[in-house]
C-alpha cells in the first residue's frame, strides 16, 4: 500500500497541530505563571506519550526489519558488499559532517563571548576508553536489547539472525516468512503510532512557546544560524553528488525525499520516518533487496546531521564556558560525534541525550546537556530530517556500488 496519500493528509494534520499549539502556547504566556507552568506540563505529557510510544516499538522495529532483509538476500557476497559499503558510506558522510560542524562553530562563534563560569569543583570527566566503546556495541544479557540502549546489539544479532536463515536454504524459508511478516506487522504499528502525531505536535509546540517564549536570541540564535546553514548545505550540496554518482537525478531526489523530509522535521524521529523513507526509495527505483536493509539500520546508525550537532555544540559549550580546545581535541570532537551519533537512539531528542559521551570524551562540563535541551526541539527537527534523508541518498549510491541498476519510476 503506497503511503504517497496517507503521508500528504498527515503533513497537513501535523502542520495544523503545530500552528494551534504556537497559537495555545502564546496565550499562555499571558497567563499567571503557575498556571502557565501547570498547563506547559501537561502539553509536554502530551507530546512525551508519543516518545515513549516510540521507544516501545524500535527493539522490534530494528529486529524484524533487519532480519528479514539479510535472510532476503540470497547471494552472500552481495550481503557482504551492501554491508561493506554501508559501512563505508555511513561512517564517510558522517565524519564529514562533524567536520561542518566544527567548522560552523569556528566561523560563527556562537558561545564567544558569554563568559559561563564551569560549575565549582569541575574536573574534566575520564573519557571512555577505546576498548569501552567496544564493547558498549555489544551488551552481555539479551535483556538490554530490548532497550533503546541496545540498538546496536540488536542490530548486530538481526544481521546474524538474517545470515544464520540464509545458510539454511530451504528450511530457513518458513522462519524468513515469519520475519518478513513480522516487519510489515512493525511497519503498519509505527503507521498506527503516526496517527498521533499531531497530537504530539500540537503538545510540544504549546509546550515549548509557553515554557521559553518566543525569544530564542543571542547565543542560541547564533547556535541554530550555524547548525541550520551548514546541515542545508550538507543536505543539498553532499547528497546531490552522492545520488548523482549513483545514477539518480538529484532533483528527483529531492522530490521524492520531500515527504519523509518533512515528516522526520515534524516528528524529530527516523524510526517514525522509516516507512516513509522506503517508499521514497521505492520511488527512485531502487530494489527492495538493497533499501529493506540499508534503511533499517541507516535509521539508526547514518545520523550525520546529529555529527554535525555535536560537534557544533562540543564546540559552543567549549565556548561558553572560556575552555580552549588544542587540534588534537578538534579531531577528537570529529571522531566522538560520529560515535556518538552512531549510538544515538532513534527517537526525538537522542541526539542531545548522547552529547554527553561527546562532552564526557573532550573532558567537558556536562552541564552542557542541559544547556543544549533549551532549543533541542528547534536542533533536533532539522538534523533528525537530514539523518534520514542521508539513508536514501546513500543507498542510491549502494545500489549502483553492488552491481545493480535503479529501476525506471512507476
Amino acid at each position: 500500500m503506497s503511503l504517497r496519500g496517507s503521508g500528504t493528509k498527515l503533513l497537513i494534520a501535523i502542520a495544523v497541530g503545530f500552528l494551534l499549539g504556537l497559537l495555545v502556547g502564546f496565550a499562555l504566556l499571558y497567563a499567571p505563571s503557575a498556571t502557565r507552568a501547570d498547563a506547559a506540563s501537561w502539553f509536554k505529557a502530551i507530546g512525551d506519550v508519543f516518545v515513549r510510544l516510540i521507544r516501545i516499538i524500535i527493539p522490534p522495529l530494528i529486529f524484524f526489519t533487519i532480519a528479514a532483509a539479510v535472510a532476503s538476500v540470497a547471494d552472500l557476497r552481495r550481503l557482504g558488499m551492501i554491508l561493506l559499503w554501508m559501512f563505508v558510506l555511513y561512517i564517510g558522510t558522517s565524519a564529514l559532517a562533524g567536520f561542518w560542524g566544527i567548522l560552523a562553530g569556528s566561523i560563527f562563534q556562537p558561545g564567544v563571548g558569554i563568559g559561563l563560569t564551569p560549575p565549582a569543583g569541575y574536573q574534566p570527566p575520564k573519557p571512555p576508553s577505546a576498548i569501552d566503546i567496544l564493547l558498549s556495541f555489544f551488551q552481555t544479557d539479551f535483556n538490554a536489547l530490548l532497550a533503546v540502549g541496545g540498538s546496536m546489539t540488536m542490530i548486530i544479532f538481526a544481521i546474524i539472525l538474517g545470515i544464520a536463515v540464509v545458510l539454511l536454504g530451504d528450511e530457513g524459508r518458513k522462519l524468513y516468512s515469519f520475519l518478513r511478516l513480522g516487519s510489515d506487522t512493525m511497519i503498519t504499528m509505527v503507521r498506527i503510532i503516526m496517527y498521533y502525531a499531531p497530537v504530539a505536535i500540537f503538545g510540544y509546540a504549546a509546550w515549548l512557546i509557553a515554557t521559553y517564549g518566543p525569544q530564542m536570541l543571542g547565543a542560541y540564535g547564533k547556535f541554530l544560524l550555524a547548525q541550520y546553514s551548514f546541515t542545508f548545505m550538507h543536505f543539498f550540496v553532499i547528497y546531490s553528488i552522492i545520488v548523482a554518482a549513483g545514477g539518480l537525478n538529484p532533483l528527483k531526489y529531492f522530490k521524492y525525499q520531500s515527504t519523509p523530509f518533512l515528516i522526520a522535521f515534524t516528528t524529530r524521529s527516523s524510526a517514525v520516518t522509516l516507512p516513509y523513507n522506503m517508499e521514497a526509495a521505492r520511488r527512485m527505483g531502487v530494489p527492495e533487496e538493497v533499501f529493506q536493509l540499508t534503511l533499517p539500520v541507516g535509521a539508526t546508525v547514518n545520523m550525520d546531521g546529529t555529527a554535525l550537532y555535536q560537534a557544533l555544540s562540543a564546540l559552543f559549550i567549549a565556548q561558553l564556558f572560556g575552555i580552549p580546545l588544542t587540534p588534537a581535541h578538534i579531531g577528537l570532537a570529529v571522531v566522538a560525534s560520529v560515535i556518538g551519533s552512531v549510538a544515538t537512539a532513534a527517537i526525538p531528542g537522542g541526539g542531545t541525550i548522547m552529547l554527553a559521551f561527546v562532552l564526557g570524551v573532550l573532558g567537558l562540563p556536562l552541564e552542557g546537556v542541559g544547556i543544549m535541551m533549551v532549543i533541542d526541539p528547534i536542533a533536533d527537527a532539522l538534523r533528525t530530517a537530514v539523518n534520514a534523508s542521508g539513508d536514501n541518498a546513500c543507498t542510491v549510491l549502494i545500489t549502483k556500488l553492488v552491481g545493480l541498476r535503479l529501476r525506471s519510476e512507476s
